[in-house]
């Protein structure tokens, strides 16, 4: 990315106010940054079907799907994507489990505007920015693997079975298997109890 380079962004949270916030931060940065912006993870993934990004700016609770199945879902069809995860809460093992998925850095909702600019800054630079103290405790999504993140992502869209085996490139006994891990994993029984989970846990971490 030269200096002479228009650089384009997502913003992806359904708060104005944390949206407002972070579009200050990234023209902070750059006022010259062609920021857009998304509410839902169906918006995230029109937008980088049709355009190319630097980088995504990444709530964990949009209206359409909750927690790290968000980042799973956008590692899945943009995996070279530079995404910073912002989220209301660091005190878990969020910042870990973002990392694993692929996340370039972790940033809290309460952070000033200068460290915001900064970890922006550093993420369009190619580095990374995650917090120095992560806290051991486990989330709901910290149970799952990557591959059932995807799955949970595919069904928090409300597909069935054999949507998500064709959309994940699977087999329909495969997502059979997943589904069967992830309900073992949350203690639930079925698709909707394993939805309300995740989104309990999103709730707490946001």
């Amino acid at each position: 990315m030269g200096g002479y380079l228009i650089r384009h962004l997502i913003i992806a949270d359904d708060h104005p106010i944390c949206v407002s916030a972070l579009i200050a931060a990234v023209h902070a940065v750059d006022s010259s940054i062609q920021v857009r912006t998304a509410e839902t993870l169906g918006e995230i993934q029109d937008l980088l079907a049709t355009e190319s990004f630097d980088a995504l700016l990444l709530d964990l609770a949009l209206k359409d799907c909750q927690g790290l199945a968000n980042l799973a879902a956008v590692q899945a069809v943009a995996p070279r994507l530079p995404v910073l995860v912002v989220s209301g809460n660091a005190a878990s093992n969020l910042p870990a489990k973002a990392a694993m998925l692929g996340a370039r850095g972790f940033l809290n909702k309460t952070a000033p505007l200068a460290e915001m600019k900064s970890a922006i800054a550093v993420i369009l630079e190619g580095g990374t920015w995650f917090p120095a103290r992560e806290e051991q405790a486990e989330s709901l999504t910290g149970r799952l693997s990557p591959a059932q993140l995807r799955v949970m992502a595919e069904l928090a869209q409300g597909k069935s079975n054999k949507l998500i085996a064709y959309s994940l490139g699977l087999t329909e006994p495969t997502i059979k298997s997943h589904l069967s891990a992830i309900y073992r994993a949350l203690g639930v029984h079925n698709r909707s109890q394993a939805l309300l989970a995740l989104r309990q846990g999103a709730d707490e971490a946001a």
